[in-house]
């Protein structure tokens, strides 16, 4: 048998985005469209192509859009462009991510970006769900407000609100509460309990709608999204448990097949909302 020498290529890699289901953290591997624009008049610059693992990359991609041909390199805070990521299959909410965007702690060439839920979803097999219409203390819709989920086990899922306020959450359900054992027993005893609880942490900025409509307005993609970097730094918020007065809403309680609808008590009976005001 004759030997073959066989040589090995090795090829640089370009930066991609992944996008992991904030319900499940597992990638999203099929129905996104991500649209790369330049921000100053939304000229498109090229829509990603996506490999089998669900990472979406511009290959053909030339200076200076691509930070590692920049010539000075790029800086990391300098955003002259940004990715619009669009779910056709309409199961989770349009972004707008800014580019370069940055890499994960532990992978240069790949940056990690969550997803969450529109409200028109389908609850996945075993989850627990909150539906809620997020409004100010105007009553007015609190569009894109990033939600946090927490529960007992100190496992946490993010949503976010639509450009209505509309929110839908789906989480892993948690583990379902013990309860106390009473002396004497009850007779008959008590059906073991199956519903858990969970925590809601908000944060709203009014300005974070207002620029995605201006967004919106002057880009060719027409999609209202909000702008990552916007949306992460908007400032944390009270939900109230009344009208009225200024009890922070508290522990959410979920049931199994039934969805939780948080509200703030005391609004008229034609307004299911949980009002949001600043700390």
């Amino acid at each position: 048998m004759t030997a073959v020498l066989l040589d090995t290529l090795t090829l640089p890699a370009r930066l991609g985005l992944q996008f992991l289901d904030a319900y499940s953290q597992q990638p999203i591997v099929d129905g996104l469209r991500c649209t790369l624009y330049r921000r100053r008049d939304g000229r498109s610059l090229g829509v990603g192509r996506l490999t089998p693992a669900g990472v979406h990359h511009w290959p053909d991609l030339v200076a200076p859009w691509r930070s590692d041909l920049a010539s000075p390199p790029m800086p990391p805070q300098s955003t002259r462009a940004e990715v619009m990521v669009e779910d056709r299959l309409e199961r989770f909410l349009p972004m707008r991510l800014a580019w370069p965007p940055e890499s994960d702690a532990d992978s240069p060439r790949l940056s990690t970006v969550t997803l969450a839920s529109t409200p028109q979803r389908k609850a996945p097999s075993g989850a627990a769900t909150v539906h809620a219409l997020l409004a100010t203390d105007s009553g007015a819709p609190a569009a894109w407000a990033r939600v946090v989920a927490t529960d007992a086990q100190f496992r946490s899922t993010t949503g976010m609100s639509d450009a209505g306020g509309r929110l839908t959450l789906h989480l892993p359900f948690p583990r379902p509460e013990r309860r106390v054992a009473k002396s004497p027993p009850d007779s008959p005893p008590a059906a073991p309990s199956m519903s858990a609880t969970i925590s809601l942490r908000l944060f709203h900025d009014p300005d974070l709608g207002a620029e995605a409509l201006a967004a919106a307005g002057r880009g060719t993609h027409g999609l209202i999204a909000p702008f990552v970097p916007g949306w992460l730094a908007q400032p944390e918020v009270r939900a109230l448990a009344r009208i009225g007065a200024t009890d922070p809403f508290g522990l959410l309680r979920l049931e199994p097949d039934r969805p939780s609808v948080p509200v703030t008590e005391g609004l008229p009976p034609n307004r299911s909302e949980l009002r949001l005001t600043p700390l």
